[in-house]
């Protein structure tokens, strides 16, 4: 009961369903059997199914992407006729088509793919159980032939969007270097007990060339280190946020992470464009607390050649959870950025206000100044402003806009 693939979705034209059965041997006797054992499988899917979702939910997060009593219902009744639909005995352009909008469902819910194996290692087990108790022994492989290809076609939407966002994703990054259109922004740092806005974070943006689309660049961080277009964009986020700062009044700050500080020609380019900068000391390299466990030489050594030139440090993060306090004070930041994480929660959590505060503490004794990130709102920036910490910087205080409007 084979068909070809003519009107199929455009993530099964790639295959042919004859070809794809014939790989699989899945003969005309292998679909007699299953349809056989179709009235079976009608009884045992009650048995199946509370199985299944204990097993499902077992697992860690499971409940995020099947969360809600009306989704968990439409989830069980689709379950249960794709569980009979194994064994119609007719495998046609129909039953991919199927197969195809099952797929579409789990990645539109943002269902991960590794769930899908899961659930089918599961169903496996208890088929082979089921098979062998009913003695149905001779069955077993065209069932495990049958779950095979299902498993096969339900992964195929997966591969298919994976495959065009990474073609999109290279796409856009290649372009952004060969456009040079990589473009700062620029969030405001305030003071909090002045009110004025002091400093400025610059934020890497990826313009579209081609339509002006603006996107942030943490998205596309791993793919940019894969296929190495992230040193090209950062050099490009260096030049363009010196370009911009060379003749303001304004501090301003540049994250760098320690694939930045452990590349030597990176390096030799920002020592360079430091040197041509008028005020060294209006420079701020931020560096993540976490990229302390690499290797804190590197760190150390970095420092203290920037410190060389005026520049200033601050601890990025600070608070997240790794908290080397002996190696930060090595290099005597002159700021601390308290996490965002403790700051969201300070009006909620008296843990986070405790911590908050007592980092605020601390680093007035050591003469580190204090930024406190991500306050939007209101409330949060009164309390983070009654424990006396130095600089607000959030949605609530302003957000990110293009750096280029700070020339106007």
């Amino acid at each position: 009961m084979h068909k070809g693939k003519e009107g199929l979705p455009s993530a099964l034209q790639t295959i042919n369903i004859a070809q794809m059965l014939e790989h699989y041997r899945l003969s005309e006797e292998d679909e007699s059997r299953l349809h056989a054992l179709q009235p079976l499988m009608e009884k045992a899917v009650d048995d199946l199914l509370p199985g299944f979702y204990e097993f499902i939910f077992s697992f860690e997060h499971a409940r995020i992407f099947l969360h809600g009593e009306e989704i968990l219902q439409k989830h069980s009744s689709g379950i249960r006729q794709w569980f009979i639909a194994l064994f119609c005995g007719t495998y046609d352009e129909s039953y991919f088509q199927q197969l195809h909008r099952i797929s579409e469902t789990h990645v539109r819910i943002g269902l991960p793919s590794h769930y899908v194996n899961t659930a089918f290692s599961f169903v496996r087990n208890f088929l082979e159980k089921l098979l062998i108790e009913t003695e149905n022994r001779e069955s077993l492989a065209a069932m495990n032939k049958i779950i095979d290809i299902n498993l096969d076609i339900l992964s195929l939407t997966y591969r298919e969007q994976i495959q065009q966002q990474l073609i999109g994703e290279v796409l856009l990054l290649k372009q952004a270097l060969e456009y040079q259109s990589v473009e700062p922004y620029v969030q405001p740092i305030t003071e909090l007990q002045t009110g004025e806005i002091t400093k400025f974070e610059c934020l890497m943006r990826i313009v579209n060339p081609k339509n002006g689309e603006v996107f942030s660049i943490y998205p596309f961080l791993e793919i940019a280190k894969n296929i190495k277009l992230y040193e090209g964009l950062m050099t490009l986020m260096i030049q363009h946020s010196f370009d911009v700062f060379r003749t303001l009044p304004w501090t301003f700050s540049i994250n760098l992470g320690y694939e930045d500080i452990a590349d030597e020609h990176f390096l030799e380019f920002l020592y360079e464009q430091i040197e041509n900068f008028p005020q060294p000391n209006r420079i701020i390299f931020e560096i993540l607390e976490s990229d302390f466990i690499e290797d804190f030489n590197i760190v150390f050594n970095f420092v203290s050649i920037i410190r060389e030139y005026g520049c200033q440090i601050a601890i990025d993060d600070f608070g997240a959870g790794y908290s080397n306090i002996e190696n930060i004070l090595k290099l005597k930041p002159d700021y601390l950025k308290i996490d965002a994480s403790l700051i969201r929660k300070i009006d909620t959590s008296e843990t986070a206000y405790t911590v908050v505060k007592n980092v605020a503490n601390m680093a007035k004794e050591l003469h580190i100044q204090t930024i406190a990130e991500h306050i939007h709102k209101e409330e949060i920036f009164d309390i983070v402003k009654s424990l006396q910490i130095d600089f607000a910087q959030g949605y609530y205080t302003g957000r990110p806009f293009t750096a280029s409007e700070l020339l106007k």
